[in-house]
């Protein structure tokens, strides 16, 4: 059986909602997510745990405002994520926040882009209409 699809998912605390539903939708496309809410353990070293996260995951999605600074976590997790993964496309726009898609180069030949890009904007389309 081949290896699921996982995608790190880092976001600020205000985009919390925003971040647990496409965790919830990429679940249900049968992806794995990695999503602090669900996954991290407080009882161990964030800073490690956020590293191995990262580098165990296909695809790293940042979730940002357009405003505004980039927390300390969300800058960390960018700067781990910029060591093993390049940015798959441009940035889209993602209920007004800034939404980019990152993956491993090793994920490409498996896998098409456009699989995990047509299950994000399909949130986005959903969800204008609700």
């Amino acid at each position: 059986m081949p290896k699921s699809i996982t995608a790190f998912i880092s976001y600020p605390r205000a985009l919390e909602r925003t971040a647990a539903e496409i965790a919830d939708k990429l679940r249900v496309d049968g992806y794995d997510t990695w999503i602090d809410v669900h996954n991290f353990d407080k009882e161990a070293d964030a800073h490690a745990q956020l590293k191995r996260a990262i580098e165990d995951c296909d695809y790293f999605l940042s979730i940002s405002p357009t405003t505004g600074e980039q927390s300390y976590w969300v800058r960390f997790e960018k700067a781990i994520a910029a060591q093993t993964c390049t940015v798959l496309a441009d940035s889209y726009f993602f209920r007004g926040n800034r939404l980019e898609v990152w993956r491993k180069s090793q994920v490409g030949a498996g896998h098409p882009d456009a699989v995990i890009l047509g299950s994000l904007k399909q949130i986005e389309a959903i969800s204008a209409y609700a």
